[in-house]
């Protein structure tokens, strides 16, 4: 495999690694790995990839790194029928092609990326082979998996949590190697254009936006935005970036959205190449949800120099000081709505340089040299 890297005289081989990942679309656990496999020294650590879908960040992914991807999302319709047939033979396709890439790869180490790849962790056990996961995931979370796919999570050699209060639940559960790893943002991602996007809206000068970002789901809060709305000044809007999911709770929140606040509540869609010029058409960040690790789209707000407001859902107390923002009890509507409106008061005195400089201080050099030194540990 080329590496881009050229291998220095009688120096050690480089640890191979198969990272496993769901989806490697645009979800802050996955933009980390795309952060990750960016900055990894290539020199030490080779790095494959397996992804269940042919997801869109694959065409940001190192020249480098060879990847594969599973048979039913392949963009070769044979490997697609391949997998039909082996249903039919009551084979596991992601099982059979796991075992076939580790055997032509040899991976020392399986990097599996979220808790939400449950073949993945079943599979390394059945082969033998060490596992590296990392866990972006609050116990809410848990919920997506079934109890086995917790109990073989545990089973990992090590774990990395992407905060604090990940850490403590793995530790919770018994586990006796975990590592924290800060989630970071590689900012030489983030770009602003000369779009003027704020001619779709009809904003005054006297409007406070209020940007959020990430899936339009009840774990994330959307149901909130309604009981948060009706506490605030009505100079305050929100707007929402991320792909809307069909649920009934997101139904309400639109719904009651367009009935009560259509001048107040914008839910705008994913956004992918115009996503950075959305988010700069917020004055600050707010973050509603349920429970939240160490989102990467907070981070993303103090690079472009806003400051925060939120409920303490977990990574949020973490990262936010009294210079960045402010962050209040879970579920007080009034004293969110008490705060946003504090930050607008004192807008004038939140130093954008300063939260910037501190957005820099997660960065992609520095947290990735961390995550090498955890890999090199073991």
């Amino acid at each position: 495999m080329t590496t881009g890297f050229s291998k220095k005289e009688g120096a050690t081989a480089p640890k191979k690694i198969l990272f496993i990942t769901p989806f490697f679309g645009r979800t802050g656990s996955e933009m980390q790995l795309l952060y990750i496999l960016e900055n990894l020294n290539a020199e030490k650590f080779e790095a494959c990839l397996f992804t269940r879908n042919d997801g869109s960040l694959l065409k940001d992914l190192p020249k480098y790194i060879k990847y594969f991807v599973g048979y039913k999302k392949s963009r070769n319709y044979l490997l697609r029928l391949f997998r039909l047939l082996l249903y039919a033979v009551n084979v596991n396709p992601v099982e059979f092609q796991l075992r076939k890439i580790q055997k032509k790869v040899k991976a020392d180490y399986w990097y599996i990326n979220t808790i939400v790849n449950r073949d993945a962790y079943s599979i390394a056990l059945k082969l033998g082979v060490k596992i590296i996961s990392h866990v972006h995931e609050m116990p809410l979370y848990y919920d997506m998996v079934k109890e086995k796919t917790i109990e073989n999570l545990l089973k990992s050699d090590l774990c990395i949590g992407c905060s604090k209060v990940v850490c403590q639940n793995l530790e919770d559960m018994g586990h006796q190697n975990v590592k924290l790893l800060n989630s970071f943002v590689d900012d030489r991602f983030i770009s602003l254009s000369e779009t003027k996007i704020s001619e779709q809206f009809n904003f005054a000068p006297t409007d406070f936006i209020w940007i959020m970002a990430g899936s339009v789901n009840a774990i994330k809060g959307v149901d909130f935005v309604i009981p948060l709305l009706k506490e605030l000044k009505p100079n305050h809007k929100i707007m929402w970036i991320g792909g809307i999911e069909d649920s009934g709770t997101t139904a309400y929140a639109q719904i009651a959205g367009k009935a009560a606040f259509k001048d107040r509540l914008f839910f705008v869609g994913r956004k992918s190449t115009d996503y950075y010029d959305y988010f700069n058409l917020g004055k600050g960040f707010l973050l509603l949800s349920r429970q939240d690790s160490f989102p990467l789209v907070m981070q993303e707000a103090a690079h472009l120099g806003k400051p925060i407001a939120g409920f303490n859902s977990g990574g949020i107390e973490e990262y936010v000081n009294d210079k960045i923002g402010i962050v209040v009890n879970q579920l007080s509507f009034t004293e969110l709505a008490k705060a946003m409106e504090k930050i607008e008061e004192n807008y004038g005195t939140y130093d954008k340089d300063y939260i910037k400089q501190y957005a820099k201080s997660f960065n992609a050099t520095d947290q990735t040299l961390k995550l090498q030194s955890i890999l090199e540990e073991i």
